[in-house]
């Protein structure tokens, strides 16, 4: 009986013993985090600014008759492209014709008479030198002649307008490019000068419209001399649809803008820009050989500036950085030497002073510092 109740005098005894162990455990707060190092890297670097474009044709036209008529057909599929040259409305030509042929009977004629009235005129020009007619009479023979050349000149006029005419029944495409649908059916009239037909726009190249600031003058002037490639991206997704090169700088800033009207060229044989399409265009504004890099997701922001942790010896420390801009995932900095070696990605448990593991260091190194290592910021 004695034996048990010495027992649990000793396990009452012990208990306090196991909890201050317990708490003293507590104390010592959780492990040290794990990270992992980086190197800044050193490669060529291209700075872009972004602004919004508009696709537009660098040809547009709009198909008008010459010639008033009803519509015969139409020889295109709507939408498609259509090469310069390509037949694309026949307006029927049977009035035009006959006017050609009308008009060529009318010089017919006028030939024939002038052949007649100069025939005339040779015959009396001896007469009159022997005086057996009246050199008035001579005189209005050799004018009736040249009237008479004179109606063959208006008449050979008449038929190459009449031919004129009737080959503008045949209307064809005078560019290049993709048309639109058609905006009059067959068996319509259509007057001449008056009337659309359809529009045809210049694919191939294709023009990209935007505005930039004046502050950006020199760069844009630079990027045009040196023939730099403008990214044309999708305004939603951000995925690369052509490169570009800058063609046209407006000659005067706006004022009520301070901006530039500028415009770049796309080769677009592949019809992936699209008139009227709004896309997103990043000018190249800067070029960095060799500049120094780090992944974004390491750059921290804090109220003084930008700046980076490095853990020397294990102990986190801020160093204070510059970012000069980022791209993607790409963040172009200065301020550290390229031997540098930053923590990446940041745990949420890093912060300056802290101890934490190096890449290869196991927790059984840091252990004995647990206690003073992890107490509050």
């Amino acid at each position: 009986m004695k034996a048990h109740r010495w027992g649990a005098a000793a396990l009452i005894l012990f208990l306090p013993v196991i909890l201050t162990g317990c708490q003293k455990a507590e104390r010592g707060g959780p492990p040290p985090v794990q990270v992992t190092l980086v190197r800044p890297k050193l490669q060529d670097m291209v700075h872009y600014e972004s602004f919004l474009g508009t696709v537009t044709p660098l040809q547009m036209v709009t198909i008008i008759p010459q010639t008033s008529g009803q519509l015969a057909s139409l020889s295109f599929t709507q939408g498609g492209m259509v090469q310069r040259g390509q037949t694309l409305f026949t307006i029927n030509p049977a009035q035009a014709a006959a006017t050609l042929a009308q008009a060529r009977a009318n010089l017919a004629a006028a030939q024939a008479t002038a052949r007649y009235d100069q025939t005339l005129v040779e015959q009396d020009r001896p007469l009159v030198e022997k005086d057996f007619i009246t050199k008035q009479s001579y005189a209005q023979a050799v004018s009736q002649a040249q009237a008479s050349r004179a109606q063959v000149a208006a008449d050979v006029a008449a038929v190459q307008q009449a031919a004129i005419t009737l080959g503008y029944t045949r209307i064809t495409a005078p560019i290049t490019g993709r048309i639109g649908m058609a905006l009059v059916k067959p068996g319509n009239l259509v007057v001449a000068n008056q009337t659309q037909l359809a529009t045809i726009n210049q694919i191939s190249p294709i023009g990209i419209n935007f505005q930039i600031p004046q502050s950006l003058l020199g760069a844009a002037r630079q990027a045009k001399d040196q023939a730099w490639k403008l990214l044309i991206q999708d305004e939603k997704q951000g995925k690369t649809l052509a490169a570009a090169t800058l063609q046209v700088i407006d000659n005067s800033v706006a004022a009520t803008s301070a901006t530039l009207s500028v415009q770049a060229q796309a080769d677009n044989a592949s019809a992936v820009l699209w008139p009227g399409e709004y896309v997103e265009v990043r000018l190249p504004v800067q070029r960095v050989a060799q500049a120094m890099t780090l992944p974004v997701a390491a750059v921290q922001q804090g109220s003084s500036g930008n700046f980076v942790y490095q853990a020397p010896k294990g102990i986190v420390e801020a160093t204070p950085v510059q970012v000069l801009w980022e791209d993607g995932q790409t963040a172009v900095i200065s301020g550290l030497p390229a031997s540098a070696r930053v923590i990446d990605p940041v745990p949420a448990r890093v912060y300056a002073g802290v101890h934490v593991l190096l890449p290869g260091q196991k927790a059984a190194a840091v252990t004995g510092h647990g206690h003073h290592a992890w107490g509050g910021r």
